[in-house]
């Protein structure tokens, strides 16, 4: 969806782009940074291989086409990555499977704003809604998706890992 990387760009101060395997050694980095998150369901340090699991992972019943993992970068640093499946799990729907920052380099405000222009672009696109998880133990996310208008509709369980864990379904109408 190269139409969102060039709509994207136009409304955040950053290089945009879909991360390969290039971006390894950024992207471990990057989520080595949320070590805390990934202690909610894991019993180990994160991998090299768990943080880049992502560039190949597809969800299940989607196409490898719909699948964006986009890293924003400040010059040459990715800050920012973002794991989006368009029209699933239904036409118009987007997924968002993860959204990490840099906390040394984003702000809170920062974070908000950048998810923001997403959901506008989405929207231009004709996307009509965003559903993503949070894990039931990870508050912060919890605040930080209501602060951005993600109402919960459902309370569930999901593979995450290794392992089965409680989480609440968030989606917000664009």
């Amino acid at each position: 969806m190269q139409t969102l990387v060039e709509q994207l760009a136009k409304r955040l101060p950053y290089e945009i782009r879909v991360l390969t395997h290039d971006d390894e050694d950024q992207i471990y980095g990057l989520q080595q940074k949320h070590q805390s998150f990934f202690n909610l369901f894991l019993d180990h340090k994160l991998t090299r291989r768990e943080a880049v699991a992502d560039l190949d992972e597809v969800a299940s019943e989607a196409a490898a086409a719909q699948k964006y993992y986009l890293g924003l970068f400040s010059h040459g640093t990715l800050i920012a990555t973002l794991d989006l499946t368009v029209d699933y799990p239904l036409p118009q729907l987007v997924w968002l499977g993860q959204y990490f920052v840099d906390g040394d380099a984003i702000s809170e405000e920062q974070r908000a704003q950048i998810l923001t222009a997403v959901l506008a672009t989405l929207k231009d696109l004709t996307a009509v809604q965003v559903q993503l998880l949070v894990l039931k133990a990870d508050t912060d996310s919890q605040h930080f998706y209501q602060s951005v208008q993600f109402e919960e509709v459902s309370a569930t369980r999901s593979r995450v890992g290794d392992q089965f864990v409680d989480v609440f379904v968030y989606q917000r109408n664009l």
